[in-house]
């Protein structure tokens, strides 16, 4: 019984060192954040209505992610929040990253989804953890988006992969087969990943224009926005110019990025 009362006790005290970990993470986190946060509200305050921002938050504490999201919805100019695909073991469909998509739902915040570019033992050289780590980041939350059912749970979402969705337009004809062949892939979703993948949007990053012909088809012109990648070196010279070229309008770029970022009615 004593013994039984000290794994006790000392399974409290790792879980409150935890909330403190995490709640000091969070102060932490806010001390560098907020004083961005506060710099771009400027700039985007003195661009004359040619800039909007997307801020960030934290993960460690649900409630504190909560009141940054509000700090966000709250401050002019910021339209949105930006998201890595993963974090630790999950993706959109569960943990932090699905609680930022429920609440910014909520607050009608635009969610951006940016790759981190994480190492892996076998990508090692030749930039292969960006080349091919950072297209399966995203697909694996474009994914977990439309076999998760997140669009179906969510559907006043806003979501938006940048890198044209990574590797996901070249894969959804698998995940679809998938889905109607396999319960357990369609045991999270209602419609078919085709069916769901119209509803996001995509940016036009894709360095290859037979794949932005494909993104376009898969998701409709009107949600493809315009993307640069700029000020890295996998920045598109002229993003513009490539899109227009391989068959995207300025005008639907144009209306795609105002309706992902809530301003279609402005």
């Amino acid at each position: 019984m004593r013994v039984g009362q000290a794994e006790m006790r000392d399974g409290r005290r790792a879980a409150q060192r935890h909330r403190g970990d995490r709640r000091q993470a969070g102060r932490q986190f806010d001390d560098i954040v907020g004083p961005r946060e506060a710099a771009l509200a400027e700039v985007v305050a003195t661009s004359a209505g040619s800039l909007v921002g997307l801020g960030m938050v934290t993960f460690g504490d649900p409630g504190q992610t909560t009141a940054q999201l509000e700090r966000l919805a709250g401050t002019p100019g910021i339209a949105g929040v930006a998201i890595p695909p993963l974090l630790r073991s999950e993706s959109l469909d569960r943990g932090p990253l699905h609680h930022v998509l429920a609440e910014a739902a909520r607050l009608d915040l635009a969610v951006l989804v940016h790759p981190m570019q994480l190492p892996r033992p076998e990508w090692p050289d030749y930039y292969l953890v960006n080349l091919i780590g950072n297209p399966v980041e995203t697909a694996t939350a474009v994914a977990s988006a439309l076999l998760g059912g997140v669009l179906e749970e969510l559907p006043r979402l806003r979501l938006c992969f940048v890198h044209a969705g990574g590797c996901s337009a070249g894969l959804l004809g698998r995940w679809t087969h998938a889905w109607h062949a396999r319960a357990d892939v369609r045991s999270g979703s209602a419609r078919p990943p085709a069916e769901s993948f119209e509803k996001l949007w995509f940016d036009t990053v894709a360095h290859d224009p037979h794949l932005l012909t494909l993104l376009r088809g898969h998701a409709g012109a009107d949600r493809i926005v315009c993307g640069s990648d700029y000020p890295f070196d996998m920045a598109e010279a002229d993003p513009v110019r490539f899109a227009v070229t391989h068959g995207v309008t300025e005008v639907e770029l144009v209306a795609a990025a105002r309706e992902f970022l809530g301003l279609a009615s402005l």
